[in-house]
């Protein structure tokens, strides 16, 4: 959100709900004023990790081909999808050139990477690497040719398939031991793909329990963290990916001693 601010625009938000980014919203506003692009995060919401609904995706296409807009569609976790086959990028039925398809490698193999792509017409991208090369001229060859060859090698594919059953293994571990926990306070669907549980507490303030739980070793993000205004939100984003089993039951089991030592101040 700061790198588009730094850009000089002015941020609006739309809301998202259970069929993710709300498009007659984003219709409602664009009928009151121009609106150059909307960043979406189509495949998982961030954070909310629902999938955005066919139709929506369909809608959503027409108002930027109608309208002259863009989409900046960071689809940041696309491997990680467990149940069924994943949903298709927005950018592979774009046949106006309207998507900006972003993606990277650091969900996929390491976070200190800091390797991604874009998929964008021909202009944009031109720009895009201008821009690029103002910070960092050369980037880390290196590395780069390095990821490339594990790319090319199948490599990368066999891992995203052991990372994936990793995950899905790990995303039941959390919600099992959120249900024999936890399940008087926090509601959650679990996710059909992404690295996060979405949960909502009930009878609990988040922040309160969030600072309770950091003191007994656990940390977990709030729906205020997410809020455009900073409101609070009766919500907990959870991540599970960088846990086995075992970490996570022992994480739920510290936000439950966490939650005890709330309700006895």
């Amino acid at each position: 959100m700061e790198a588009l601010r730094l850009t000089g625009a002015r941020l609006v938000p739309i809301a998202a709900d259970a069929g993710g980014l709300d498009v007659d919203a984003l219709a409602s506003l664009l009928a009151r004023e121009p609106v150059r692009a909307v960043y979406t995060t189509p495949h998982h919401q961030y954070p909310t990790t629902v999938t955005l609904a066919a139709g929506r995706r369909l809608q959503l296409l027409a108002l930027a081909r109608t309208h002259r807009m863009a989409i900046l569609e960071d689809d940041y976790d696309h491997e990680f999808h467990y149940e069924g086959r994943p949903v298709l990028p927005l950018a592979s039925g774009d046949a106006a050139g309207s998507v900006v398809y972003i993606g990277t490698l650091s969900k996929v193999l390491a976070p200190g990477l800091r390797i991604g792509y874009c998929v964008a017409p021909q202009p944009l991208l031109e720009r895009v690497v201008a821009v690029r090369s103002y910070t960092d001229l050369n980037g880390d060859r290196t590395l780069e040719a390095a990821a490339a060859e594990l790319l090319e090698s199948g490599e990368v594919g066999r891992h995203i398939r052991r990372a994936r059953r990793t995950y899905l293994a790990r995303r039941d571990a959390l919600v099992h031991a959120i249900a024999s926990r936890l399940g008087d306070v926090l509601r959650i669907t679990p996710p059909s793909g992404g690295m996060a549980l979405w949960a909502r507490a009930h009878g609990v303030d988040p922040s309160a329990w969030m600072r309770a739980a950091q003191a007994r070793g656990v940390a977990f993000q709030v729906g205020r963290q997410f809020s455009f205004e900073a409101r609070p939100l009766p919500y907990l984003r959870l991540g599970f990916a960088g846990l086995d089993e075992r970490g996570l039951a022992e994480a739920i089991r510290r936000m439950a001693l966490a939650l005890g030592d709330l309700r006895k101040q």
